[in-house]
């Protein structure tokens, strides 16, 4: 499974989605977002992807050249909302304090700010943090729980099921304690036939982790 996952992604990389069909122009709406009054960004958010909105002037031609190679390369990887301004007083800009062109506003799954960027290359790392956030939440490593966590297991979880509860740090000590008594020790099965048994059915259900 593995190894597909990888083919799957070594071709994703080759073939980015809609390269083929890129558009050679800034994509119209729903993707072109007006200037003229103040919205929450956070409603035009693209399901369970970052979002990129991108202010410039529609009057530079450097401006409208980076709205279209930023279209072609992340088309597909994250929504994209442009807003198209004519002199930097329109409402949207001062609403998100636009006071220079071009600027990207990058949130990511979750509807947070990731961050601010105006070259091309901070655009891109900035796109890039953003789609590091994994689509199921936990403790970030400031977080008090994660300490506890940390306290239960003796160490800090790198991913997957444990890092996953540590949002939930009384669940995860009852879980761990009835999983070290039930499956990583010995009793009417041994433990090494239990942890075949936990695998077989891993793979039956094709559960990643």
């Amino acid at each position: 499974m593995r190894y597909s996952t990888f083919c799957l992604a070594l071709l994703s990389v080759a073939c980015p989605l809609g390269a083929a069909a890129a558009p050679s122009t800034v994509p119209a709406a729903p993707g072109l977002l007006s200037p003229a009054r103040e919205i929450a960004l956070t409603s035009r958010l693209t399901p369970e992807k970052p979002t990129l909105f991108l202010f410039y002037r529609s009057g530079s031609a450097m401006e409208r050249s980076l709205a279209t190679q930023l279209g072609k390369e992340l088309s597909g990887k994250v929504g994209l909302q442009w807003v198209q301004l004519e002199n930097g007083s329109e409402a949207l800009a001062k609403q998100y304090q636009v006071k220079e062109t071009p600027l990207a506003l990058v949130y990511d799954r979750r509807g947070r700010l990731v961050g601010r960027a105006s070259e091309p290359a901070a655009i891109q790392a900035t796109v890039q943090k953003a789609l590091g956030v994994p689509r199921i939440d936990w403790a970030a490593d400031d977080d008090p729980r994660m300490a506890e966590v940390e306290k239960l297991i003796g160490r800090r979880p790198p991913g997957g099921i444990l890092r996953t509860m540590s949002l939930k740090p009384e669940y995860l000590a009852a879980i761990n304690e009835a999983a070290r008594k039930a499956h990583f020790a010995d009793g009417f099965l041994d433990r090494r036939t239990k942890e075949m048994i936990a695998t077989h059915v891993s793979a039956l259900n094709k559960c990643k982790y």
